[in-house]
């Protein structure tokens, strides 16, 4: 059965407070439109997800809302996983294996190193060498579940990135 992943790394976030906390850094306001544009072209490529999963933080709250309004999606169906925060290809892998089967396209928005390394784990050909902030990578498995492997039947449909949209 297809089932179809998109991950998304969040927007630039923001330096100018060194001393806030990193979970509460917001957007670059400067680099909001890098979430529009990118939503605009994911909505033209027909993206139009089941459940969108993500990260607590601000800067993924706040890059969530800007792809809700273009995807259609009602921000308040959004699930908040802390996992997803300060974690892991094998904590992201984790969340995702918990995804119901009735789940058929599938979109996490989080952080590197774990988006990179998530994609990776999939990647046989070349390896990305970092997702940028606002780059998509875009997988399809064959596969019954979310109960996702290394050897689980993928193709990579789309990676984008701000500079290349």
């Amino acid at each position: 059965m297809k089932r179809e992943l998109i991950l998304i790394r969040h927007t630039k976030s923001s330096w100018a407070d060194v001393g806030m906390r990193d979970f509460d850094r917001p957007l670059k306001k400067d680099r909001t439109d890098d979430a529009l544009r990118m939503a605009a072209v994911l909505s033209k490529l027909k993206l139009l997800p089941d459940l969108i999963l993500c990260s607590p933080a601000l800067r993924t709250r706040q890059t969530a809302e800007y792809f809700c309004k273009k995807l259609n999606y009602d921000y308040s169906k959004i699930e908040f996983d802390q996992r997803l925060y300060e974690s892991s290809a094998e904590e992201y892998r984790d969340v995702i294996g918990e995804v119901p089967e009735n789940i058929k396209m599938l979109v996490v928005i989080g952080h590197n190193p774990s988006i990179t390394h998530f994609a990776n784990y999939f990647q046989f050909e070349k390896d990305i060498d970092e997702v940028p902030t606002t780059g998509v990578v875009w997988f399809e498995f064959n596969n019954a579940d979310w109960q996702l492997h290394r050897n689980t039947p993928c193709k990579l449909k789309h990676y984008l990135t701000p500079k290349t949209i």
